[in-house]
C-alpha cells in the first residue's frame, strides 16, 4: 500500500481513502470513510520513504498499541490498527481542529511575526485537559515523552486532545531489550520541550511529561519557551544549567498563583516537581480560582488576551469528575496547610470564591518581576515591579435603597397581600473586609474617612506586589444597611483600569469567608476612569464592594507598587 497515491482505495476492506489532511516527516494523515459504520475517520499511515525502516515501523505499531489501551476524553481514540504488507495504519477519530502549534504559529503570522500569547484561562484550560489525560497515561505505566504544542489538538468547541504516542514508553521497559527503539542514546523528543532527565539520558517517569507540559504552558503565556540557543543541543543543555526565565518578568499580568504552579512544574529535579499529573490538575484548578471569573466564549476556546466580563463557563465539562476530586483534595490541603510567609500580602487564602473572571489586560509591558516566594532565584530588591496599572480612586455614591419589610403573619386578612412593604433604607456603617488576611481587616482606622464628605481624605489598602492582591484574590468594604434593600451603587473610579464586584446577603452577621457571600450580584471593569454603576437586585442587609484589581501608587515601593484607594462613601 502506497500512502501518498491511493485516493479512493479501500484499506482493510472497509476504509475508503478520500484526501490527505496532514503530512509530517514520517507519516501522512488521510480523511477516510468507514464503509461499515458510515462515518468519517482519520487514518495515519507511514510515508513510502520510511516504511522499510524497522525502527520507525515498530514505533508506529507501538503508538497504536499504546493508544488502544488508553481511554480518556482528552486522549485521541484509536478505532483500529491495520497491517497490509509493509504498511501499518492507525484508524482514529476525525477531529476538525488544529494543533496548538498551528494556532500559535498562525497567530504569530497574523500579528506580523510577533509572538502570540494566550489568555490565562485558555492556558489553564489546556493545562488541565492535558494533565488529566497524562494522569491516565501514567497510571497505565506509560510515559509520553513528547509533550509539545504540535501534539495537542484543539477544537473550537473547547475540546483538547493529546496525540502522537509514537515514542511513548513503558516505565518498566527493559533498557537492554533489543526491540527497545527509544534507548538513552537516541534522546527522543523535541529539543525545546525535553525534561532535564531526558537530556541526560536518565530513566524517566511521568514527572518528565509534567516538565514538558510546564514548558508548553509557559510558551502559551510568554509567547516563547524559556530556553533558547543557536541549535537544538544548546537549547536542550540550557535547562541543565539554569532555571527558566521568570515568567512574571516576561508577562506580568499573570496571577502569581498560576506562575507558581508552572514554575514548580519546571523545577530541574523531578523530586521537586509535582509528583503526579493529578496534582497538576489540582494545582491549576486551585490557581485559577484566584483569577476573576475566567470567561470562555460560547463558541469555545478563545485566545484573546484582553479583559472580559461575565460568568465563567466550566473549564471542561469532560473533566468534571477529576476536577471535583481535585477540588476536594485542594480544600482539604488548604484547611490544614501552614503559611510559611509572614507577610500579609502573601497570606494563604482560607476560601475560594465560586465565580471569578479572567481580567488579563490587552497590553503587556516587558519589565521584570520576581518569581513567587518559593521560586525565587534572585533577591526581591533586584527584581523590578510588575506591569503598570493606574490606581483606582473610587468614590461611592447614590446609596438609595428600597427597603423590603416582610410580613410576619402567614395568615392574610381579607383583601391583604403578601407583597413586601417598600420603604427607604440608609447606610448605617462601613467596615473594611480582608477575609484572607491575618486579622480580617485592612487599614480599619482609615474607614471613618469614608464618611466625612471630604474627597481629600481616603481609605486605602496596604501596598501589594501584585495588582490582583497576590494569593488573597481581593478585599474591600462591607456596607451595612438599616434594613434589607435593593438598589444601585455608583462608584466613581478616578483612574483606570479598575475591577470591582458587589455581593449581597440578607443575614444577621457579616460572612467570615468570601465563599459564604454566594455568587456576585454585580460587577464592573473598565480600562478607563469613570463611573461604575452596580445594580443590585438581590435583597441584602450587608453589601460587599470587593476590589479585584488595583493600580499603582506613588506612595508605594517598587517592590510592592500597588494600592487601592477609595475617597468617600
Amino acid at each position: 500500500m502506497v500512502a501518498n497515491s491511493h485516493s479512493d482505495d479501500i484499506l482493510g476492506g472497509r476504509y475508503r481513502l478520500e484526501n490527505v489532511l496532514a503530512e509530517g516527516g514520517m507519516a501522512v494523515v488521510w480523511r477516510a470513510h468507514d464503509i461499515q459504520l458510515k462515518r468519517e475517520v482519520a487514518i495515519k499511515m507511514l510515508k513510502d520513504s520510511v516504511i522499510s525502516d524497522r525502527m520507525v515501523a515498530e514505533r508506529f505499531r507501538r503508538e497504536g498499541i499504546a493508544l488502544a489501551k488508553l481511554h480518556h476524553p482528552h486522549i485521541m481514540p484509536v478505532y483500529d490498527c491495520i497491517e497490509e504488507g509493509d504498511q501499518v495504519a492507525l484508524v482514529m477519530r476525525l477531529i476538525q481542529g488544529q494543533s496548538l502549534r498551528e494556532l500559535l504559529d498562525s497567530q504569530r503570522a497574523t500579528n506580523g511575526n510577533k509572538a502570540h500569547t494566550m489568555s490565562v484561562y485558555t492556558t489553564v484550560h489546556i493545562g488541565k485537559a492535558i494533565a488529566s489525560a497524562l494522569a491516565v497515561v501514567h497510571d497505565a505505566g506509560i510515559v509520553h515523552r513528547d509533550i509539545k504544542p504540535g501534539n495537542i489538538m484543539m477544537v473550537r468547541t473547547g475540546e483538547i486532545w493529546l496525540t502522537d504516542f509514537g515514542i511513548a514508553k513503558g516505565v518498566k521497559s527493559n533498557e537492554n531489550d533489543a526491540t527497545d527503539l527509544t534507548r538513552a542514546d537516541l534522546m527522543m523528543g523535541t529539543a525545546k520541550y525535553l525534561s532535564p532527565e531526558q537530556v541526560q539520558g536518565r530513566d524517566l517517569d511521568g514527572r518528565a511529561d509534567i516538565y514538558s507540559l510546564g514548558l508548553v504552558l509557559y510558551e502559551c503565556l510568554a509567547g516563547h519557551v524559556p530556553f533558547k540557543g543557536e541549535n537544538d543541543q544548546q537549547v536542550a543543555i540550557a535547562r541543565l544549567q539554569r532555571d527558566p526565565t521568570p515568567l512574571g518578568g516576561v508577562r506580568h499580568d499573570v496571577p502569581s498563583t498560576v506562575i507558581e504552579v508552572i514554575h514548580k512544574m519546571l523545577r530541574r529535579k523531578p523530586e521537586n516537581r509535582y509528583q503526579t499529573a493529578d496534582e497538576v490538575v489540582e494545582a491549576l484548578d486551585r490557581a485559577l480560582s484566584h483569577v476573576h471569573d475566567a470567561a470562555t466564549p460560547p463558541a469555545g476556546l478563545d485566545t484573546h488576551d484582553g479583559p472580559r466580563t461575565g460568568a465563567r463557563a466550566p473549564l471542561d465539562p469532560l473533566m468534571q469528575k477529576r476536577v471535583a476530586e481535585a477540588r476536594a483534595r485542594a480544600q482539604a490541603d488548604a484547611s490544614g496547610a501552614d503559611d510559611d510567609a509572614p507577610d500579609r500580602r502573601n497570606d494563604t487564602p482560607r476560601s475560594t470564591p465560586s465565580v471569578r473572571r479572567d481580567a488579563t489586560p490587552k497590553h503587556i509591558n516587558r519589565s521584570k518581576k520576581a518569581l513567587p516566594k518559593k521560586q525565587q532565584t534572585q533577591t526581591r530588591k533586584n527584581m523590578a515591579p510588575v506591569a503598570a496599572v493606574i490606581v483606582a480612586a473610587v468614590i461611592m455614591g447614590v446609596l438609595l435603597w428600597n427597603g423590603l419589610q416582610n410580613t410576619k403573619s402567614s395568615t392574610l386578612a381579607p383583601g391583604s397581600s403578601n407583597t413586601p412593604v417598600i420603604g427607604a433604607v440608609s447606610l448605617t456603617s462601613i467596615r473594611s473586609y480582608d477575609p484572607n488576611g491575618d486579622d480580617g481587616v485592612e487599614n480599619e482606622a482609615q474607614v471613618p474617612l469614608l464618611l466625612d464628605n471630604n474627597p481629600a481624605t481616603s481609605w486605602t489598602t496596604v501596598c501589594y506586589g501584585d495588582r490582583f492582591f497576590g494569593s488573597k484574590g481581593g478585599l474591600g468594604l462591607v456596607l451595612e444597611m438599616s434594613g434589607t434593600g435593593i438598589g444601585t451603587i455608583t462608584a466613581n473610579f478616578g483612574n483606570g483600569p479598575w475591577n470591582a464586584e458587589v455581593y449581597s446577603v440578607d443575614s444577621p452577621t457579616v460572612p467570615a469567608r468570601l465563599e459564604d457571600w454566594g455568587l456576585r450580584v454585580a460587577n464592573g471593569y473598565s480600562e478607563n476612569a469613570g463611573i461604575g454603576t452596580f445594580k443590585v437586585q438581590t435583597p441584602g442587609h450587608y453589601m460587599l464592594l470587593l476590589l479585584r484589581e488595583i493600580g499603582r501608587s506613588g506612595s508605594c515601593s517598587n517592590a510592592n507598587p500597588y494600592k487601592g484607594v477609595i475617597n468617600d462613601v
